[in-house]
């Protein structure tokens, strides 16, 4: 599940590695890497062995966002058919969101314009030090896209959100912390030591309870309070009859980890 572009590593206990892989041009985006991020979701969603997607940058930078550098090669792999340019360019954001896994942003560097939007989709954003956020759309007179506009006024409201994406100034990790778009900020050369311990945490927890979790707190965004109470129930009536759920009952009486199997 690689190419030179997207490198995918497969660990024993189901968390998956994508590493985006241009690092001289700081990872910008390519029609490859689009490609192949949407591919590679919906291998993911078809894996029941997957615990936990972590997303990072090679090299000093995470993402910089859309490769300005050649024009017809985009234009070309937008015209791809079969796809519609927003399924190309924008759907994969969305489809972080479908996954029923963890999925965590480990922001190593740079991260700007759609490189900030894919970083703004994860679940959980884990920060080194020295990485930046950069919302700089309108400085080549564009608004945000890839949900951008959907996943930053969800993390901090509306009026912050517009101020982000209007003054398009650079954010730090400490800010982003201090935002709340950083779940953690953690010294450079320790992220991915941090970030792969959380990983392997999240990678043992009961699958189906994660996706269920997943998909409430998702939904809570939107629903009312009658409307959550009830999507939960129907997760627990569905949760208590499962093959998981009794072996955590058993696990927990014997005092012994939980071996789950998405049943």
């Amino acid at each position: 599940m690689s190419d030179d572009h997207l490198l995918i590593e497969r660990r024993d206990n189901g968390v998956v590695v994508a590493t985006l892989n241009r690092p001289e041009v700081l990872n910008a985006l390519s029609p490859q890497i689009r490609s192949r991020l949407r591919e590679m979701t919906a291998e993911l969603r078809g894996d029941p062995d997957v615990r936990v997607l972590v997303i990072t940058g090679a090299g000093r930078g995470f993402c910089s966002g859309a490769d300005l550098s050649n024009r017809d090669e985009r234009v070309a792999a937008e015209n791809e058919p079969g796809l519609t340019s927003t399924e190309l360019r924008y759907g994969f954001a969305a489809e972080l969101q479908q996954l029923e896994i963890p999925v965590i942003a480990a922001v190593n560097g740079a991260a700007a314009g759609a490189g900030f939007a894919i970083a703004l989709a994860a679940d959980i954003r884990l920060m080194s030090d020295r990485a930046r956020f950069h919302p700089a759309f309108i400085r080549i007179g564009l608004g945000p896209d890839w949900a951008a506009s959907w996943t930053l006024t969800r993390l901090i409201g509306h009026s912050k959100a517009l101020e982000t994406f209007w003054t398009a100034d650079p954010i730090d990790a400490d800010r982003a912390l201090e935002l709340g778009i950083a779940n953690r900020v953690i010294q450079h050369d320790d992220l991915m030591i941090e970030t792969m311990a959380l990983a392997d945490r999240l990678a043992q927890n009961a699958p189906w309870a994660s996706a269920l979790t997943k998909r409430a707190i998702y939904a809570a965004l939107n629903n009312d309070a009658t409307q959550q109470a009830q999507l939960e129930e129907l997760n627990q009536a569905w949760l208590r009859n499962s093959l998981d759920a009794r072996e955590g009952a058993r696990s927990f009486k014997e005092k012994r980890p939980a071996q789950y199997q998405r049943r």
